[in-house]
């Protein structure tokens, strides 16, 4: 019984002394950890490199001017989203799109939906008024 007691120990140390190589690197191949490494360059050459580059450098964006167009996007009023919403709503849209068929252009209910929503759109896109609130303003607490 003692024995075995013994061999446990004796065993758990021989395969730490093992696994110590292991966990302190190869240092025979050269450290892995970075080094800093002092310049060979001096302040002056490197601001010299810096002013030379800087005379060449573009001065803001690409060199040949910005090649890709700006998009325009349109902005609508939180009622004119509500609007539109509510027509989605109204044609029966909404339904077929979150129903089991889906968008499906295919689908005769969606084509029908998809009519009377283009419908209601144009009915409302009458002609545009301000975007100013109607009547008295609540005041912000």
């Amino acid at each position: 019984m003692q024995m075995s007691m013994l061999r446990l120990p004796l065993a758990t140390l021989a395969l730490a002394a093992a696994a110590v190589p292991a966990l302190a690197g190869n240092y025979a191949e050269g450290d892995p950890r970075p080094v800093a490494f002092s310049s060979t360059v001096s302040g002056a050459a490197v601001a010299a490199d810096t002013r030379s580059w800087m005379a060449s450098a573009p001065t803001v964006g690409y060199p040949e001017g910005n090649p890709r167009a700006v998009v325009r996007v349109q902005e609508n009023s939180r009622a004119m989203v509500q609007a539109d919403t509510m027509n989605w709503v109204k044609s029966g849209l909404a339904a077929v799109q979150f129903g089991e068929a889906g968008a499906d252009p295919t689908n005769p209910a969606y084509r029908k939906a998809a009519s009377a929503y283009a419908e209601l759109r144009n009915a409302n896109s009458g002609p545009k008024t301000s975007q100013a609130p109607i009547g008295e303003v609540a005041p912000v607490r």
